[in-house]
């Protein structure tokens, strides 16, 4: 049994998901918050030119002369990357991956794909907030409560703890998930990334899969595995809003 199938039968098994998600995941989508790519350029390289402003995390916290062009950044992140977001082929697999066990996802991404893609909005916890939450100047909404009944409701039980991207010096949402899965006793976990951020400590090793490379094509070949086998039943794919991309397709 290879590793995608050890996932797989680990996920077909479990009586709940915990997701743990953050950089890595928006990367797959195509997102990157720190890098000044051609993404960044197109949709915000008047900034970049202004400013001297790289990528969208130092937009996010940049030091503008005014108030009002602070907010003209974040009205167009938002609109660029909340508004007229499309669910993407990789929320898609994470969506059809989880199926329809019960879940909870912890992410430190701002974007809100998730919910935008068809993950209950309660049960996805962003621990830093949102885009929307920045422009809006609103307090982050706090989820603990949500996540110590979902972790009380499963505890003992079987939980795949399948963590998304987070790089292995993260001690903000890996290190809890690690900790969890040490204490669990029927708890499997489960991390995909890149292989320089691969990371599994001994202590859970014997009870981990990890997946190294790029997330889009392993929850690819995951949900593949789950489906194609026959371990879990086909469901309805996820609808894609209709709304125009043009203001994000030009160059400003």
């Amino acid at each position: 049994m290879n590793e995608i199938q050890r996932a797989a039968q680990a996920i077909a098994q479990a009586d709940a998901l915990l997701i743990g998600a953050s950089n890595g995941l928006s990367i797959a989508e195509g997102y990157h918050v720190f890098a000044n790519n051609e993404m960044f350029r197109r949709q915000f390289g008047d900034f970049g030119q202004k400013y001297g402003i790289r990528n969208v995390i130092e937009g996010c916290f940049f030091r503008y002369p005014t108030e009002w062009e602070r907010t003209e950044f974040l009205q167009r992140l938002v609109q660029c990357w909340v508004k007229e977001y499309r669910p993407s082929q990789v929320m898609k697999d994470l969506l059809a991956t989880v199926g329809g066990k019960d879940y909870f996802v912890l992410t430190s991404n701002a974007d809100t794909h998730l919910e935008l893609s068809g993950f209950e909005a309660e049960k996805v916890f962003e621990v830093e907030g949102t885009f929307e939450d920045m422009l809006e100047h609103r307090t982050p909404t706090d989820k603990s409560r949500q996540a110590n009944e979902f972790l009380r409701r499963y505890s003992g039980k079987y939980i795949v703890i399948l963590e998304l991207g987070i790089g292995k010096h993260n001690r903000f949402i890996k290190q809890p998930l690690m900790q969890l899965a040490t204490h669990e006793p029927h708890a499997v976990y489960i991390t995909l990334n890149l292989t320089p951020e691969l990371y599994i400590p001994d202590a859970i090793a014997h009870k981990s899969v990890g997946l190294a490379g790029d997330i889009a094509v392993t929850l690819n070949r995951l949900k593949n595995e789950l489906y194609q086998n026959g371990i879990y039943s086909p469901v309805l794919g996820i609808e894609v809003r209709e709304d125009s991309a043009e203001l994000c397709n030009r160059k400003h």
